[in-house]
């Protein structure tokens, strides 16, 4: 029986994250924000992901937790979990927030929630605008295990 570790006894805080590797369709640096590409199926349909490129989208899957150089590339991508390598916006986002995506592959605050525009995310450290310096809690979808 596994143990769940919930208290950092060992001086590591636990931070469960789950990961899903899966093909880019272009170039992805580590930290971007990526959804799925739903216009490639080559490797099966969700299996291949790119920089987010609507505000908001509900196809926005996670975080790349690798670089992918070219289409083709395979890309670790965090799909639930804590994060605190993606890069927020121009705006400040603060804790407790809807976090969402912009269309340059970065997190940003949700607008009007509704059935185009979805939060993937919660913010769980503050940002600054446009830097690094927060962390996210990526919401498990369940599309990958």
């Amino acid at each position: 029986m596994s143990i769940l570790k919930i208290d950092g006894v060992d001086g590591d805080v636990h931070r469960p994250k789950k990961f899903a590797t899966l093909f880019a369709t272009a170039a992805i640096a580590k930290g971007d924000v990526v959804m799925i590409d739903t216009g490639t199926t080559t490797n099966g349909v969700g299996m291949h992901v790119k920089k987010t490129d609507a505000d908001d989208s509900v196809m926005t899957i996670g975080v790349a937790a690798t670089a992918a150089t070219a289409a083709g590339d395979t890309v670790r991508i965090q799909v639930a979990g804590y994060n605190e390598d993606v890069t927020s916006s121009s705006a400040t986002i603060s804790l407790d927030a809807a976090v969402g995506c912009d269309t340059a592959g970065k997190v940003e605050l949700v607008g009007d929630v509704d059935a185009n525009q979805k939060a993937f995310a919660v913010c769980v450290n503050d940002f600054s605008a446009d830097s690094s310096d927060g962390a996210i809690l990526i919401l498990d979808h369940g599309l990958y295990g």
